[in-house]
């Protein structure tokens, strides 16, 4: 069932415009009251939320039934599914690789066909929306927050890869580009505060927007807006988010995008501290916003759905504007494709190795020496690495991936030696005394470029290992601050991809072909 418009009571039309986030497995009195009591219409899912396939599934299951009970109208169940270091779905499913590693894998078409895999696993758990892909054009390399997360800094290179994701994710679920109008070009995470870019819109047009035309043109269905302030574009100081200049003037009316706008989640700090979460949910709407996601708390999620509600009561949220912004979501909502009722018929999906096998080779091809010649083994070896550190919100890190466990099992002549990924100069003495005993080390680095004392270490490694290798297991810009380094390869990410692609190359069995897809390295 799906109602029109005209069969909705004012509380579900506001409904219909909230995404929201909960901390269960399972369907709890948090899901549940939002869509009985407050007739809430829309979903998303965290790795809090997703234990296995199996599960999430089911879960899915259940709030479906519950929404066709309740309110007669399907949920759109979103999830941040980017690949690589944004992955919620860490365990029984396929891991899909990142951005930059597909880039660096050489080949658009790769894009596509990673997209089409994952909107169809998506698409049989029952997500019906993907908040990926990322179409930030990363042309900062002190960027804290997008890095392996893009395709490139090349916008052009950005609009092809990301276009090739989006058309293949969208023979199944919808694609969201984000973070309009770009989000690579800041020194600050808009998760805790409010960022802002002084170019102006001629250099917008020739960076930022570049990779939006291109996926809009390919049939974009939803565009997610960015928590950053652009003073070329948006009026008052405002981010792009609560900014009818960006939202409706620059995006709607001179983009021509028809789709969905959805807002990145409203309690970031960049909304909750300037705007507060209910305030800045219903200046979305009156922007030009869609879909306003709330990720978390439920008082604030209550407490935006009251102030929309006084507004609309106050004719400070017209009734046309509110019926315009619903009737587009109910559009897209009839498009969306049937999910099969019991696990048994989708677990084939799930399973498949082809798939898996697939984006493994995917992730070997991006190998890439940066610098100097490719490890190869000769005498004692010591492997470096830290465990991966959450670097912001967004990577939801559980902490089960481990290099230094995965070389103990597969690599036992090696010896490893766990550093944190912030070493103290304790830490660095205590590594380079090790060091002094080995005939080749290898330092597996995690975000050196922000976490900088990982710098300091290999700059020492390099001055003293007789044969130094710097793998760089997320950013490649790792080395862009370090020079001197001799032997670099990257790998893009650190997951249960690039952990077997590195033992495949430290082991020999695996050559470095990838194509570095940033210049300033």
């Amino acid at each position: 069932m799906n109602k029109r418009i005209e069969e909705l009571t004012i509380d579900e039309k506001i409904g219909q415009l909230i995404m929201f986030g909960f901390h269960s497995t399972t369907l709890d009195e948090h899901a549940r009251s939002l869509i009985r009591d407050h007739r809430v219409g829309n979903v998303i899912l965290f790795a809090r939320n997703a234990a296995d396939p199996e599960q999430i599934f089911q879960l899915n299951q259940s709030l479906q039934e519950l929404a066709e009970a309740e309110l007669g109208v399907p949920l759109f169940i979103s999830i941040d599914q980017e690949g690589g270091m944004v992955t919620r779905i860490k365990h029984g499913a396929t891991f899909f690789p990142g951005a930059m590693t597909t880039t660096a894998s050489g080949d658009p078409a790769s894009a596509h066909q990673i997209g089409l895999h994952m909107g169809r696993e998506l698409h049989a758990l029952g997500i019906n929306m993907n908040l990926a892909p990322v179409l930030d054009t990363n042309n900062n390399p002190h960027n804290p927050v997008i890095g392996v997360r893009s395709y490139s800094d090349d916008p052009n290179v950005v609009g092809t890869y990301g276009s090739a994701f989006v058309t293949g994710l969208q023979e199944h679920v919808l694609a969201t580009a984000k973070h309009f109008p770009g989000h690579g070009d800041t020194h600050v995470d808009s998760h805790l505060a409010l960022p802002t870019i002084d170019a102006d819109k001629a250099r917008l047009e020739t960076l930022e927007l570049i990779p939006f035309k291109q996926a809009i043109a390919a049939g974009l269905k939803v565009v997610m807006s960015s928590h950053i302030n652009f003073p070329a574009i948006n009026e008052n100081g405002l981010p792009c988010t609560l900014s009818h200049n960006c939202l409706t003037n620059l995006l709607r009316q001179e983009l021509k995008f028809d789709g969905l706008i959805i807002t990145d989640c409203m309690q970031m700090k960049a909304i909750q501290h300037h705007y507060t979460t209910p305030e800045g949910a219903l200046m979305a709407i009156q922007a030009g916003a869609d879909l306003v996601c709330i990720s978390h708390d439920s008082d604030l999620q209550i407490a935006a759905i009251r102030r929309i509600r006084a507004a609309v009561d106050s004719g400070e949220l017209p009734m046309d504007v509110l019926n315009d912004r619903v009737a587009r979501v109910l559009a897209f909502k009839s498009t969306l494709l049937p999910v099969p009722s019991a696990y048994e018929d989708v677990r084939p999906i799930i399973a498949d190795l082809a798939t898996k096998s697939y984006v493994q080779s995917i992730v070997d091809n991006a190998v890439t020496l940066v610098r100097g010649t490719p490890f190869e083994q000769q005498g004692k070896v010591l492997v470096i690495a830290s465990s991966p550190l959450a670097t912001t919100i967004a990577d939801e890190d559980d902490g089960t991936i481990d290099i230094l466990a995965a070389i103990n099992g597969r690599l036992p002549k090696f010896t490893t030696h766990r550093i944190p990924v912030r070493p103290e100069p304790s830490d660095i003495k205590t590594v380079l005394e090790l060091a002094s005993t080995f005939d080749q080390v290898v330092c597996c680095t995690y975000n050196a470029n922000i976490h900088t004392t990982q710098l300091d270490l290999v700059k020492a490694l390099q001055r003293q290992a007789s044969e130094l290798h710097v793998m760089t297991m997320r950013n490649p810009y790792d080395t862009l601050f370090a020079p001197e380094l001799k032997n670099v390869t990257c790998f893009y990410e650190y997951t249960p991809n690039s952990i077997r692609s590195l033992i495949k190359y430290l082991s020999g069995e695996l050559k470095p072909h990838g194509r570095l897809p940033v210049h300033d390295v």
